[in-house]
């Protein structure tokens, strides 16, 4: 394999999702201010796209619509247009010419478009990290340091393989492109914490999670009493924030909370969403792609774990706290588990308690 310097056209490819799209920036950054004359492009699905659009350190995004092969089997006129789609996208990629690939994703639809690229140098991780029999479509494998390690720790490793000097580069950067149109869009909401009467610190709780992640959203219960201790005790302003398919969820807890709080307006983007966090001074919510949008904007936070694993998932840059009932069977992912009782063991007490020492830090 050539020097890192003499690839000058590189395809970043990380499909999602949203968390780990945003923790994979680190590393690019890092290799973009060590090597300023690569040009990278990244190939992405939809739901995490706009985190990227703008990036400075990108010169293109590509866009994979996933969606389209959801319904293939309903009408033919699906399947000609998935396609016709795909068709188009590979062909946009290998009209690129790239010199080398990075998969950081490691699964079989990443890897092969990593193969499909026409790019003559293909790198993705071995086995273990590598899934679906990925690692077969790389002309190099990188083996990580270990299966649980941080998320950006490992995509860093790949870089440093690659050649990356990450120690002689700026502290880890995530380097979100928000606009003053996006922060705009955000005092829309802060605009409106002048109602509440509290003075204390201004936190934001994201209860709600994708629907193939149901599994990680600890129970309303506990965000309601959260909430309550929070105004209570400390004089916070609470906003409670969602996402597509989390309004209902949000309502619900605000419905039964007996104290001010202001659920924030609807937010036309991820990045709408992170110029909010920043304004915040504190984030509480699960292992989700919102609280790793919140680590990006450099807030604090106060992460709320069941299944997943602690160290593999924890925030990465800021101060931050892990709140975690530790059983023999957790972390396991499990999505079908019945009794989620990783999460519903957690009381709200013992978040509170994880708030304040974070909050005694920060000051």
């Amino acid at each position: 394999m050539a020097a890192i310097d003499n690839y000058k056209n590189v395809l970043i490819i990380r499909l999602g999702a949203i968390g780990d799209v945003i923790r994979t920036l680190p590393a690019v950054n890092a290799w973009q201010q060590q090597y300023p004359e690569t040009r990278f492009t990244w190939l992405v699905e939809p739901a995490a796209a706009s985190v990227l659009q703008g990036q400075a350190v990108l010169d293109k995004v590509f866009i994979f619509e996933r969606n389209l092969f959801g319904g293939l089997w309903r009408s033919p006129g699906n399947l000609i247009r998935a396609a016709l789609s795909l068709t188009t996208l590979i062909s946009d990629l290998r009209a690129e010419k790239f010199d080398l690939v990075v998969d950081f994703h490691g699964i079989l639809k990443s890897a092969v478009f990593a193969r499909l690229s026409g790019a003559p140098e293909r790198v993705g991780f071995a086995r273990p990290d590598a899934k679906e029999g990925s690692a077969g479509f790389y002309s190099r494998q990188f083996q990580s340091p270990g299966s649980n390690i941080n998320r950006v720790e490992r995509a860093l490793a790949l870089v440093e393989f690659l050649g990356v000097d990450v120690d002689m580069v700026a502290p880890v950067s995530y380097r979100l492109p928000v606009t003053a149109l996006n922060r705009e869009r955000a005092w829309e909401t802060l605009d409106l914490l002048a109602e509440l009467p509290g003075k204390g610190p201004i936190i934001a709780l994201h209860p709600g999670s994708s629907r193939k992640t149901a599994y990680k959203r600890w129970h309303q219960n506990g965000y309601v009493g959260l909430v309550n201790a929070l105004v209570e005790k400390l004089d916070a302003r609470i906003i409670l924030t969602w996402g597509p398919g989390e309004r209902e969820t949000v309502e619900l807890i605000a419905g039964n909370v007996r104290v001010p709080r202001l659920v924030a307006k609807k937010t036309s983007s991820l990045l709408d969403l992170a110029a909010l966090f920043a304004a915040c001074d504190l984030y509480i919510g699960g292992d989700t792609g919102p609280s790793h949008l919140a680590v990006a904007m450099q807030t604090p936070v106060v992460a709320i774990f069941g299944p997943t694993h602690p160290k593999v998932n924890a925030p990465y840059g800021v101060p931050f706290r892990i709140v975690r009932y530790p059983l023999h069977c957790s972390p396991c992912r499990k999505r079908s588990c019945k009794t989620r009782l990783c999460l519903e063991a957690i009381g709200w007490r013992r978040v509170l308690v994880e708030v304040e020492d974070l909050l005694n830090h920060l000051t």
